[in-house]
This record gives structure tokens, C-alpha cells and sequence, in this order.
């Protein structure tokens, strides 16, 4: 399970450890591999899912029961459980990663999992980190359509070193050729105004974050 054959899309989900609701199982249902990061193994197994492997150093967190499809991992690491549940999925072959449970909590661990985003997509991988307001993934250079969602604020933030050449058009707020660094949110809360935006950069890389709006 999980393997990518025949160039096809195969989806990998990782339930980390901060909550996870139902509403998110749009996310899970057509995965064909489900990968539970320590303390994201009691995420997955109070929502129903039943993973397909499982791994961390479980410090603080139950241990699950030893079988064929846990791998314990040592405390001390330079990985960190959700990170090295990223490089199994690139293991198994998969095309598309979404990280749950990887938002709010601890802001290191949220840290850690936006460079983890950086990592998969420059593995080739498709890589979202959702929670229920937020869904944040990684651009990288190069022209990218992006279909209108009109409940959302889109931002755009530079993953690492200034981006450059970035154009936003079909936007509220549009950029052409500007530099986005790391200092300066120039990108922040933009809204759509048609069917889709369209984000153009020549080098760098970029996050683009999805917020919902605060109703009103």
C-alpha cells in the first residue's frame, strides 16, 4: 500500500499530534496510505483510521502495541517524529502528502512542520498541513494557477531566501515582480476577485497559506 505505480497519484496522509475533528476527513478519505506520528496515532484511532504504520519516540505519548507496523524511534534524534514520517511517505513512493494535527500547539512544532512542507515539495511531493481554518502548502518557482476560494484569505510568505520575480495577478492585491523576503509580510490576507489567482515567481520559494474568514 502506498506505492506510486505507473506515474499515478498516490496520497499519504500523517496525523501528528495536535487535535483532529471529522471535519477533516475529506483529507483521509481517499488516502491509500495513513501514517500516525506518535502522539497521531490516538488522533487516528479516536476518528475511526486505522493507520498503516506507525512510528515515533512516543515520550510523551502512549506507546502503541508492539506489532509489525510500529517502529519505535530513539528520543533523541535530529528528526523530529513528523518529519521522519515524511521520509517514509517519500520512501513509499507517494506523490501527495497532507500533514493533520501539525497546526497550533507548541509554535516550534508548528515551525518544524512548515519546513517539513519545504522538504516534501522539494522532493517532488505535493504537500498541504491543514487544520479546520488553515490549509498551508509550498510553491516553488515557476507559474502556478490557483482556483478561487472565495471563504479564504490567501498569503503568500518566502519559505527561506527572498523570492524573486513574484507576480500575483487576479488578486485584490497584485504584485509584479517584486521581492518577498522574510522581514516584510507583504503577501498577507489578499482576496480573490475571479475564478483564479495566478502566482509567478522566478526563484525562491513560497508558502501559500489559506485562511478562513472570521464570520461575521
Amino acid at each position: 500500500m502506498g506505492e506510486l505505480k505507473g506515474g499515478e497519484r498516490v496520497k499519504c496522509v500523517i496525523f501528528a499530534g495536535m487535535p483532529v475533528t471529522d471535519k477533516l476527513r475529506h483529507f483521509w478519505q481517499d488516502a491509500e496510505l495513513i501514517i500516525a506520528a506518535d502522539a497521531g496515532y490516538e488522533n487516528a484511532r479516536r476518528l475511526g483510521v486505522e493507520p498503516d504504520l506507525l512510528l515515533g519516540d512516543y515520550d510523551s505519548a502512549p506507546c502503541p502495541p508492539p506489532n509489525a507496523k510500529t517502529l519505535v524511534l530513539p528520543a533523541e534524534k535530529d528528526d523530529t517524529d513528523t518529519y521522519f514520517a515524511a521520509r517514509k511517505a517519500i520512501e513509499r513512493g507517494v506523490s501527495e502528502v497532507v500533514i493533520l494535527g501539525g497546526l497550533g500547539g507548541r509554535l516550534d512544532h508548528t515551525l518544524a512542520n512548515l519546513q517539513t512542507l519545504v522538504f516534501l515539495a522539494k522532493n517532488g511531493m505535493r504537500a498541504v498541513l491543514a487544520d479546520e481554518e488553515n490549509e498551508a502548502t509550498v510553491l516553488l518557482p515557476g507559474e502556478h494557477r490557483i482556483p478561487s476560494r472565495c471563504d479564504c484569505y490567501l498569503s503568500i510568505f518566502s519559505a527561506g531566501d527572498a523570492a524573486r520575480g513574484v507576480t500575483l495577478e487576479g488578486l485584490k492585491y497584485p504584485l509584479h515582480e517584486a521581492t518577498v523576503t522574510g522581514f516584510y509580510p507583504i503577501g498577507v490576507s489578499n482576496e480573490f476577485v475571479g475564478d483564479a489567482a495566478t502566482v509567478r515567481f522566478s526563484a525562491g520559494t513560497l508558502y501559500l497559506i489559506f485562511s478562513r474568514r472570521e464570520v461575521r
